[in-house]
């Protein structure tokens, strides 16, 4: 048996052949790689943190005008300020993306009423809230994704400063529900070792809004109040950009305006772990 071995060896290697070796017919061995392993190991780690992991981020925001629409008593009245707000979120595929928002903020409102210009000033107050991300619809040719992003936040502040005197019994309270659907595409841009990325978006935002603010003048008895004002325009526009760097893959920097309802602008930053 061994010498019939050695003899279908040595006629493998020295007889001419006239067709080519076609080998075994099952393409799916031999299933491991001396040199991929490493590689197909990590990729598949990533491909698992990528279906369920969570991230981390941190937005500022920056409220140069939002407009109000208040009652006939009421006139002018706008909100000015800053957000600073922190982001907890998980993301379920490339599908749905629940998120959590707590974080702080200092804000400015202004109104005219009963003939005085009114000024309140709040101390930096506690904002909180919720949502999710839906992606509604993607192009298999462009790469274009429509995705759908509701959320619900509430601001409840202490009043530091009121422009008129002798003001009592005040109150600071903002709740916002909003909903855009927005379009996005991500460009791929290879640099050395690593890609890095932008995506720029755009789309429409709808605002829901009850502004809550109030006081009494303890020497003449009026309230001042905005009466629940809402936005005085409630679908705007927001257009933004996420960028990746080559270098911090696990890292993302988001630039974000909204316009026509609110003049505003956001810098923020998502850590993935």
């Amino acid at each position: 048996m061994k010498r019939l071995f050695f003899i279908c060896l040595v006629l493998t290697i020295t007889t001419p052949c006239l067709a080519a070796t076609v080998g075994g017919p099952d393409i799916s061995i031999p299933e491991g790689s001396m040199c991929l392993k490493d590689k197909t190991v990590k990729q598949t780690l990533d491909r698992y943190d990528y279906n369920m992991n969570i991230k981390a981020g941190l937005d500022t925001e920056f409220i140069t005008s939002r407009k109000l629409n208040t009652s006939s008593e009421v006139t002018n009245a706008k909100i000015e300020g800053q957000n600073v707000v922190f982001k907890l979120s998980t993301n379920f595929g490339d599908l749905f993306e629940p998120y959590i928002k707590v974080g702080t903020c200092n804000l400015k409102l202004k109104w005219n009423q009963s003939g005085n210009g009114v000024t309140v000033e709040t101390e930096p107050g506690l904002v909180w809230g919720g949502g999710a991300k839906i992606k509604v619809w993607e192009s298999d040719r462009y790469k274009i994704k429509l995705t759908l992003d509701a959320q619900y936040r509430k601001i409840d502040a202490g009043v530091d400063r009121i422009s008129v005197s002798s003001a009592q019994d005040d109150n600071f309270e903002i709740g916002e529900m909003q909903i855009s659907l927005l379009a996005s595409k991500k460009y791929v841009f290879p640099l050395g070792l690593r890609d890095y990325y932008i995506v720029p978006y755009g789309g429409l935002t709808y605002y829901r809004t009850d502004v809550d603010v109030s006081f009494t003048q303890s020497t003449t008895g009026s309230l001042y109040s905005t009466y629940n004002a809402s936005d005085k325009r409630e679908i705007g526009i927001v257009m933004g950009l996420d960028i990746m760097p080559s270098l911090l893959s696990w890292y993302l920097f988001n630039f974000e305006m909204r316009l026509v309802n609110e003049t505003a602008f956001t810098l923020g930053g998502t850590l993935k772990f």
